[in-house]
């Protein structure tokens, strides 16, 4: 019988934010940070679990704005206006647009 971990440790939040593209079905997730888990020497954590994050972390990514590079990138490529960018710059990430 494989062990659980109730509590996630700093390591395994990370893996989780680093391997989840917000495409990728739970369970898989779940195999892939189990995997990441048992490398580490460290308790896999429940599927549950796994997906209560990973759905949180979604929400929040879904919140935030685009990033800086994001905002020159389309600048630079047409895709913004330079109004639009400079307005962006100077509003908060998580108000951007």
């Amino acid at each position: 019988m494989k062990r659980s971990a109730p509590r996630l440790t700093y390591r395994l939040l990370l893996a989780i934010e680093r391997l989840d593209d917000g495409r990728l079905p739970y369970m898989e997730l779940t195999r892939r940070v189990g995997e990441e888990a048992d490398r580490l020497g460290l308790p896999r954590p429940s599927y549950e679990r796994i997906r209560t994050l990973a759905h949180e972390l979604r929400a929040i990514r879904r919140r935030r704005g685009p990033s800086l590079a994001r905002v020159v990138w389309e600048a630079g490529g047409g895709m913004r206006s330079q109004e639009s960018a400079i307005v962006a710059l100077y509003t908060p990430r998580d108000r951007r647009r």
